[in-house]
Parts: structure tokens; C-alpha cells; sequence
């Protein structure tokens, strides 16, 4: 007498598509935004402790914002004087024709990937200041007085997003690296949370 191991089913996933979006387990789901942001990230990291802690990426935002401006600097000195054929070390020789246009190059390169990373972390200042705006209209019993923090709160989520599909869009040169997909995932997470504490401070100025 022998046992037979019972027969395994083949299961067979049929591909649906209803809509842009994300390939997942054989159907198109979800919008076509979650291209540029998983669905699992749109929400502020939180630091924990343990050995898969995840860094809070909101911590010192103003501090980034200055190293990447002074980055930008350097970086678009570096081209201005590529194109003007001016030598880096003041009196000594101009580079030729060639190296200037590679090395100009590569300076650009490294110029508007400062651009979309300084335009993503302002996307993220905007968004924290729409949120206390949002925390001051919850906390104003009046009325009156709700409408002002409530209408700020709005107007930073407004440009919260401009800023935030601006590096999104400059990030697109990058997007086939590891950088370009943190800049979109980073500039548009600020954009939805900026627009969920307009929407916040909108609902508590309206019950006021």
C-alpha cells in the first residue's frame, strides 16, 4: 500500500484592467499617482525603536534647505563659469572647448537635482506649516477667528502643491535612480498631507 500526495490545484489569475494604475496581482488598480508613491508611504514617517526603525524624514527640514541651496550655489557657479570659459582657480588656465562642455554638463546635472530636492523639502515645510495652521483653527472657538488660520492653512496647501509637482516634474530626469523616486515619493506625500490639514482646518472652521 502506497499514499498517493494529494493533487495540488493550479490557481489561474485572470488579468483585469479598470483604469490607470498599479499592476498588482494580475489587475490594474488604484491611480496612476501611485507610479510615483506607493500606497503604504502616504503617511509621515514615525521613528521607532528597534532594528527596523524608520528615520523621521521631517526632522530638520530648515537645516536641509540651507546645505541644498548651498549646494545649488556652488554647483550653478561651476556652470556659469563653464559657459563663460572662466578657469576654477581664478588665474590659471581656461579649459578647453571639450572639457567645459563636459564638465558643464555634469555640473547641470548635479544643479537641477538640488533644484528638485530643495523644491521637495519645501514642499515639506509648507505642508507642517499648513498642519499648525490647521492645529490653531481646531484649537479658536470662534468663528471669526477660525477663518483666518483655516484660509492659511489652504493657501499653503495650494502652494504646497505647486512646489510639490514642480520637483516632481524636474525629479523626472532622475527617475530611473534611487534619488528621483525619493524626491516624487517625498514631494507628493507633503502635497497629500498639506491638502488633508487644509481639509481639516476647512471642516473645523466651518463647525465653529
Amino acid at each position: 500500500m502506497t499514499d498517493q500526495p494529494p493533487e495540488t490545484e493550479t490557481r489561474v489569475v485572470n488579468q483585469t484592467s479598470h483604469g490607470s494604475g498599479t499592476f498588482v496581482a494580475g489587475n490594474v488598480l488604484g491611480s496612476i499617482v501611485n507610479l510615483f508613491i506607493p500606497a503604504q508611504r502616504r503617511s509621515r514617517p514615525t521613528s521607532t525603536n528597534g532594528p527596523d526603525a524608520t528615520v523621521d524624514d521631517y526632522e530638520r527640514i530648515s537645516g536641509s534647505l540651507f546645505a541644498i541651496a548651498f549646494l545649488a550655489a556652488v554647483f550653478g557657479t561651476a556652470v556659469v563659469h563653464c559657459i563663460r570659459g572662466l578657469s576654477f582657480s581664478g588665474a590659471g588656465p581656461t579649459l578647453r572647448i571639450a572639457t567645459r562642455l563636459v564638465v558643464g554638463i555634469v555640473f547641470t546635472y548635479a544643479f537641477f537635482a538640488c533644484v528638485a530636492a530643495f523644491l521637495a523639502r519645501a514642499a515639506q515645510g509648507l505642508e507642517v506649516w499648513a498642519g499648525r495652521c490647521a492645529d490653531i483653527t481646531v484649537r479658536t472657538r470662534g468663528g471669526i477667528l477660525a477663518h483666518l488660520p483655516a484660509g492659511m492653512a489652504r493657501a499653503l496647501a495650494a502652494t504646497s502643491s505647486g512646489v510639490a509637482t514642480t520637483a516632481a516634474l524636474v525629479a523626472v530626469f532622475y527617475g530611473w535612480g534611487d534619488f528621483g523616486n525619493s524626491v516624487q515619493e517625498r514631494a507628493y506625500l507633503a502635497r497629500d498631507n498639506a491638502a488633508t490639514n487644509a481639509s481639516r482646518a476647512r471642516s473645523a472652521a466651518t463647525k465653529s
